[in-house]
Parts: C-alpha cells; sequence; structure tokens
C-alpha cells in the first residue's frame, strides 16, 4: 500500500489532507511539527512527503533540507502545500529539494493529481510497484521525441515528458547535433524551448537551426517560441554580443540562474504558466570545471526540479566524456531521470539509453546518420 506523510500545524488542513489519501486508499502518517515530520519520515520511509512551510521547530524548508541530506530517504518526493505562494518561497522551496509545490487554499483534484505525477515518476524506486487495487491506475506516460528513430524504439516513444536527461560522449560524437536537433523538432511542433549555450557561440547555433527550419529562428523568437541565453561569452570571459538574455561579469551560477529565469518567465516556463516546452543545456562540462561540485550541484538540481511545476520540460543536459572525474559524474547522474550516451566507432555516430529511472527502455546501440 502507498504510503504518504503529511506534516501540518494547522489541524483542519491536516485532517482535510489526511482524509482525501485515505479515502482512495492510501496509508497516511501525520506530523504536526517539522522535527517530528523528520523522525516520522525516517522510521515510515514514505513514498510521497507532503509538507507546509510554516510549522513549530523547524520549517518545510528545513524538513525539506533534512531529507534530502539523510540518506535512506533522501529521494522520497516531496510536495509542498502552503498560503506563501510568492516566487520567492516558490523557488526557495524548489532549491531546498521540492519537487512541487500546491498553494492554499489548494483544490482537493489538484492535489491528487500532483501526487499521482510524482508517485508514477518514483515508482522504480520503491521497493513494492503500485498495485492495480491502489487508487492509481497504471495510465500511459506522455512521451517526447527524441528525432533519433531508433532511440525512440528504445525508449518505447522517447524521453518522459517533463523529465531530466544526462547526455555524455566524447568531443565531437553528435551530441551538440542531437541538441539542437532536439530544439528544432520541439519549435516545429510550436513547444516552448528554452537553449543554454555555454560551449558555442549562440550566434553560430542560430545560423545552424536556420537551416533546418522553414521558417527563420527569428520568426520563432517573435512568436516567443524560443529564447537563448549567452553563457558562452561569459564562459570563454569574452564580449557578450548583441543577445538578450547574456550572462556577464564575474564567474557566479547564481546570475546564470537569474538570467535563466529571466528567459524562462517570457517562455511561460513557470510555476505560473505551465507551459511546459523543452531545454538544453550544453554543456555542463564548464560549470564543473569551473565550480565546486556542491555549488554545481544546487545550480541543476533548482533546474531539474522545475521540470515537472514548470508543466512538463524536458531537459538535457550535456557532458564532454572525459572532462570530469567518474566519481563527480555520479554525483550529477543522481540528480537525472536518465542518461544517453554517444560515441563514434570508425566514422560511424551510435546513440543509446544507458539508464532510465522511471521508464522501461531498451539497452542497446543505435546508428544514428542523422549526426554525420
Amino acid at each position: 500500500m502507498t504510503k504518504i506523510l503529511i506534516a501540518d500545524d494547522e489541524y483542519h488542513v491536516l485532517l482535510l489532507t489526511e482524509m482525501v489519501f485515505k479515502d482512495i486508499g492510501m496509508d497516511v502518517v501525520t506530523a504536526s511539527d517539522g522535527e517530528a515530520a523528520i523522525e516520522v519520515a525516517i522510521r515510515e520511509k514514505p513514498d510521497l512527503i507532503i509538507t507546509d512551510i510554516i510549522m513549530p521547530k523547524k520549517t518545510g524548508f528545513e524538513f525539506c533540507k533534512a531529507v534530502r541530506s539523510t540518506p535512506e530517504i533522501a529521494d522520497t518526493p516531496i510536495i509542498i502545500i502552503s498560503a506563501l505562494g510568492d516566487e520567492y518561497n516558490k523557488l526557495t522551496g524548489f532549491e531546498e529539494g521540492a519537487d512541487d509545490f500546491v498553494t492554499k487554499p489548494f483544490n482537493v483534484e489538484e492535489l491528487k493529481a500532483r501526487a499521482k505525477a510524482l508517485l508514477l515518476r518514483f515508482r522504480n524506486r520503491r521497493e513494492v510497484p503500485l498495485s492495480r487495487e491502489e487508487v492509481f491506475e497504471p495510465v500511459a506516460i506522455d512521451t517526447v521525441s527524441t528525432g533519433v528513430g531508433g532511440l525512440d524504439e528504445a525508449l518505447y516513444g522517447g524521453f518522459p515528458k517533463g523529465s531530466n536527461i544526462l547526455v555524455i560522449g566524447p568531443v565531437g560524437s553528435g551530441k551538440s547535433t542531437f541538441a539542437r536537433q532536439f530544439i528544432v523538432r520541439g519549435l516545429q511542433r510550436s513547444e516552448r524551448c528554452l537553449f543554454v549555450a555555454l560551449d558555442d557561440n549562440p550566434h553560430q547555433i542560430r545560423s545552424i537551426m536556420d537551416r533546418d527550419l522553414k521558417n527563420s529562428i527569428d520568426e520563432f523568437e517573435t512568436l516567443g517560441l524560443v529564447r537563448f541565453v549567452d553563457a558562452y561569452s561569459w564562459s570563454t570571459f569574452s564580449v557578450p554580443d548583441t543577445e538578450r538574455f547574456a550572462v556577464t561579469g564575474m564567474l557566479e551560477l547564481n546570475q546564470v540562474a537569474g538570467v535563466i529565469s529571466d528567459a524562462s518567465f517570457e517562455l511561460g516556463q513557470t510555476i505560473q504558466s505551465k507551459l511546459g516546452g523543452r531545454r538544453v543545456i550544453d554543456s555542463i562540462s564548464s560549470l564543473l570545471i569551473n565550480f565546486d561540485l556542491p555549488s554545481v550541484q544546487r545550480f541543476l538540481s533548482q533546474i531539474a526540479r522545475t521540470a515537472i511545476s514548470f508543466g512538463g520540460v524536458t531537459t538535457l543536459f550535456l557532458v564532454e566524456d572525459g572532462t570530469v572525474s567518474d566519481q563527480t559524474l555520479n554525483n550529477v547522474k543522481y540528480l537525472m531521470d536518465g542518461v544517453i550516451e554517444f560515441s563514434e566507432v570508425n566514422g560511424e555516430f551510435q546513440v543509446r539509453a544507458s539508464s532510465m529511472k522511471w521508464t522501461q527502455f531498451l539497452n542497446r546501440w543505435n546508428r544514428n546518420p542523422k549526426l554525420v
């Protein structure tokens, strides 16, 4: 039976939320303050946590942070429900480890739907899978085409919508071409797309994409369907060109996050608009080389945790094989929902899904002639 921990110091809210999930067959445990919530979470190991922010002894933010720093429960999905629905508190919640944020007063059906989404997403991390007798019947997962037929087949349709995918391979193995085509395919379907350029000049990326689009990239930008973040000038210590969203000044990850947030706002990739779409971060190798691992992990976690709450944004994080240690790479993989590997053998480009946390996949190499 699925177990949910609900932490809230408001008795009527605690009682209502408990009844909602008990009525649909869930095992519910509760706590009325932050310290008790931590104790209950460690003891009961729930499948999902729902918590308020303002609580005695420890806040919901502190509770989230404690969960994420406790190995045996660190990967438990968390939903924050709070009357503090401003952008600051929402972003703080994500930074401390929440997976979703629901504003009080909440709609019961919306809360159940969000709980369903998270339980389905994390089901493969549980010791016992959801049964057909439980309230949440198995449903088809929305997928986003990768643009590579063989890879789509291996993933049974494509990347799960709203997933965070690490794309890894040697320099020149086709990763960046794959990422650009991923964005082009999204634009062809009128999806919102964000491209964060760290390793290539965004003007060059625009020019390459123009060749594959019937309309120019500028037209898609005018329609509000695509935004580029120029972090290339910042990472290469060169003078930013004419990009509207450009990172300037000192090497500092908070500024990168701020510029990405500004560009995302215009696309509607926000908690309020939830317009979803696609994102590419090319490549995080530059970040892992220039900053300490904990800082980069926090930065990547902030981006990754917005995937579902922004309406299902599917994000590719590119990294060059061999640029960082295996231990560093494993720490980054922990934040991801899946890993895609590229290779080049005798002039032939190949790609495969090497891991997916919450969907089935076939671990096989697929020839990718589009990347030649």
